[in-house]
């Protein structure tokens, strides 16, 4: 069986973190028997228009406005998506020909689904997409809406990374529940429950809201003088939430990290004993998944995408998008250690079982084989 996948977001280099998650899937399915071959944008211009690396070929695209991914920009320029697209789509049937794949995996309806779906479409090659959070989010209206619903029409079967996302959007509603995985490694992570540390690994742009932890921090501060706040990741937002950290006088106990690889944020977490994530919307969160995995008490907003993974009061915490007050509380109550630990090592222990990589390819592998022999070939 050969998948081409066909993704937004795919490691640019070494050390890149995004889209590390569907290289850790297409180097699951690899070591399951699947032949994998990738078509992503190229974002930089380090990154290599070619690589095969851990038996997947890895192909990337130009397109002019390259620089900073495309769901970092406040608005999309129309010019760029429409060679975006147009690249992507000559890209894919150029790999269709000379690749002959089974099946294409869309990854994120737009735009690489739509991408997907009429590559698919144009070479009677069945497709499945995926959609991941985001995309949902920016099809909400105008244009995007328009087009995520012709990809996922014109797609043979849809994925979902949580049952929240089937709500979002009435044409998800027949979508199956596939999340994200988790590397197994986070689940064998002792994490130092002393600690005081309070973790945040998200990118820092406004739709995960940072500020508010920054702006929560004095208050936990005060109450806790040894609390410490690690930030990890990056972002256009990175320089004005120093600059808050600064004006709030917290300074000095806020530790911004960076961009982190993928061994230290298991090391991170290893350190705290808090994860955070104040997400205004999200999909089935990546990060909050391998926090609960390495045995940390989540604090998260009181979203649709959250409130399956985490119950309020007993193996976690719920505030209010945006209230840095209601965060303050439930980060103190975290770090007074009012959750039995035993109770944060039984979820972690029941999540095991179902996100572990191995699994969730092999969900997907079986979408695969039940599309190839719908189409016959």
């Amino acid at each position: 069986m050969k998948v081409l996948m066909i993704t937004t977001s795919y490691p640019d280099y070494e050390g890149s973190n995004r889209g590390i998650f569907i290289r850790r899937l297409c180097r699951e399915l690899v070591d399951q028997g699947v032949r994998v071959v990738v078509l992503t944008p190229r974002i930089y211009r380090e990154s290599p228009l070619f690589e095969e690396e851990a038996g997947i070929k890895v192909h990337r695209f130009r397109y002019p406005g390259a620089g900073t991914p495309l769901n970092r920009l406040e608005k999309i320029p129309v010019l760029s998506m429409g060679v975006y697209m147009l690249s992507g789509i000559l890209n894919a049937l150029s790999l269709i020909i000379r690749e002959k794949p089974d099946v294409i995996h869309g990854n994120w309806i737009v735009p690489t689904g739509l991408i997907a779906s009429l590559a698919g479409l144009m070479t009677w090659t069945p497709v499945i997409n995926s959609a991941r959070g985001m995309d949902v989010r920016v099809s909400e209206r105008g244009v995007v809406k328009h087009l995520f619903d012709l990809a996922v029409r014109l797609s043979d079967k849809v994925t979902v990374v949580s049952e929240a996302m089937k709500k979002d959007r009435e044409c998800l509603s027949g979508a199956e529940t596939i999340p994200s995985g988790v590397d197994e490694g986070f689940f064998r992570i002792v994490p130092d429950r002393s600690s005081r540390n309070i973790l945040h690994i998200r990118a820092l742009e406004r739709i995960y809201d940072a500020e508010t932890l920054i702006r929560a921090a004095p208050l936990v501060v005060q109450e806790m003088p040894g609390a410490r706040f690690v930030i990890a990741g990056t972002g256009s937002h990175a320089s004005a939430l120093r600059e808050l950290a600064h004006d709030l006088g917290v300074e000095d106990h806020v530790c911004f990290k960076g961009p982190v690889d993928h061994a230290s944020m298991a090391e991170l977490m290893g350190n705290a004993s808090v994860y955070v994530s104040c997400a205004l919307a999200d999909g089935t969160s990546i990060a909050l998944m391998e926090a609960i995995a390495a045995g940390l008490a989540p604090v998260v907003t009181d979203i649709e995408a959250n409130r399956p993974l985490v119950t309020d009061g007993e193996d976690g915490y719920l505030f209010n998008p945006g209230d840095e007050r209601d965060l303050a509380d439930k980060v103190l109550k975290a770090l007074s250690r009012d959750i039995p630990f035993e109770l944060l090592d039984k979820k972690r222990s029941g999540l095991k079982e179902m996100i572990s990589w191995s699994s969730i390819a092999k969900r997907f592998i079986a979408s695969y084989s039940q599309l190839i022999v719908r189409s016959g070939r």
